[in-house]
């Protein structure tokens, strides 16, 4: 009887822990729109005005979520710029980024990590993800874009 006692107590202080947690977490992170608008980016992989890169840069790589556009601009000389926009308030942020082994970008800001991948956006702090974002556009520079045509009878790659 008393360890059925000691399971109950223990199972409300989790439920009561969940819901805490998920309260604050939906206080403190804005919530996503429901369908990013869709746009086009230039050769510097401008999605927009303030997500694009510098004069003197090239995209390497750009991408969108629902919540952020972003861009990893090169100087040509092996440097490299984190550059991102959050679209709920059009915030900018510019940090130094650096290529990863496994083809990712990764930047640092404070204690935030930004990493920024094909498949999403993931902003950590230590081991915490702070936000885990799908890309929904993405567009890597760095690939050739294979011309397949087709004809009636045999392909030309």
């Amino acid at each position: 009887m008393a360890n059925a006692a000691i399971r109950g107590g223990v199972a409300a202080f989790v439920v009561a822990g969940t819901f805490v947690l998920g309260a604050a977490t939906a206080t403190t992170l804005p919530s996503a729109a429901a369908t990013p608008p869709s746009v086009s980016a230039d050769s510097r992989g401008r999605a927009d005005p303030d997500a694009g890169c510098g004069p003197d840069q090239t995209a390497v790589v750009r991408g969108r979520t629902a919540l952020s556009a972003v861009a990893i601009c090169t100087d040509g000389r092996g440097h490299y710029e984190y550059r991102g926009v959050r679209l709920s308030d059009r915030a900018v942020l510019v940090l130094p980024a650096r290529p990863m082994s496994n083809g990712c970008f990764g930047a640092r800001s404070d204690a935030v990590d930004y990493t920024v991948s094909e498949r999403k956006l993931l902003l950590t702090a230590g081991l915490r993800v702070l936000r885990d974002e799908s890309m929904t556009e993405f567009a890597d520079y760095r690939i050739p874009t294979v011309v397949a045509q087709q004809t009636a009878n045999h392909q030309i790659r």
